[in-house]
Parts: structure tokens; sequence; C-alpha cells
């Protein structure tokens, strides 16, 4: 399985907080990705255990590997948005600290001219290791509305 806390840890050490000199360029970007995907696994987990619940055998680890693996950027990205009213402000904050990470990965993996800074790279792996604290204490109900969003398109 693949740990958040171990991606975050990997973040660390791509871009300490006293470095020097200062991490490169590619260890930034890197770090600002690595943010993001921490984020990312929390909630493609979460979905996989509140929908297919937690593998027992060979077809119920199929059927969480499915649910993981369903969560989409792009989708989860623009449901969250719809929906941030509608959280407690705690599941407010993550959904925001998803979204904008997920924007400074895109721009971090795929800009080839994005300024990415030692100081934004700090803030994006703080913002991560927040956002994951304040997940952890989410509600079932609301971690299933986050499920039913990220994983679904609004008819």
């Amino acid at each position: 399985m693949i740990d958040p806390q171990d991606l975050i840890e990997s973040c660390r050490k791509l871009a300490p907080h006293a470095a020097t000199p200062p991490p490169s360029e590619a260890d930034m970007r890197r770090a600002i990705s690595t943010a993001y995907y921490a984020l990312f696994h929390t909630l493609a987990a979460s979905n996989a255990d509140l929908i297919a619940g937690q593998p027992q055998s060979g077809m119920s680890f199929y059927a969480w590997e499915r649910v993981y693996r369903r969560l989409d950027h792009g989708r989860t990205r623009n449901n969250l948005q719809g929906i941030l009213g509608r959280l407690s402000q705690t599941g407010e904050r993550f959904a925001r600290a998803f979204i904008d990470l997920g924007e400074q990965r895109n721009e971090a993996d795929y800009n080839p001219n994005a300024l990415v800074t030692h100081y934004d790279t700090l803030n994006a792996i703080s913002r991560a290791q927040i956002a994951l604290g304040e997940f952890s204490q989410l509600s079932t109900e609301e971690r299933r509305l986050l499920a039913a969003q990220s994983m679904f398109d609004r008819r």
C-alpha cells in the first residue's frame, strides 16, 4: 500500500527546510508533485474502504483496487469545487488543499516555464501534511460525500 506519510517524508528529503545549497529545481518539482499525491492516495484509499470495504479475499481485493484506481484528477478537482459550501470547515480545507495542490502539481509536472521556489515547495509540503491531519478528523459521513463527489459525475 502507498503510505501518504511516507510520501510526505520523501518530499522532505527532496526539499529539506534548511537546505544549503537549495534543492535543485527537479527535486522541488518532484516534491510538489509528491505532496499532492499524498492527498490523492489518501482520498483513493478512503473511497475504496468506504465503497468496497477492507479486502478479505482475492475477489474483495480486486474490488477494492478497482475503486481505488477509479479516482480521476480532473473529475475530482471539478466536483470538489462544487461542494465546498456543503463541507465542514475541516472538510473544506482538505478539499481546497487537494484542488490547489493539484494545480501546483500540474504546473510543476507539465509547465517547463513555471517558477518553482523553495518557499513555495515548503508551503506545498506543509499544506499537504496539514490536510492529511484534517482528513483524519473527518466523519465517515463526510468522507462518503467526498467519495461520491470525487468518483461520480453529476447528472
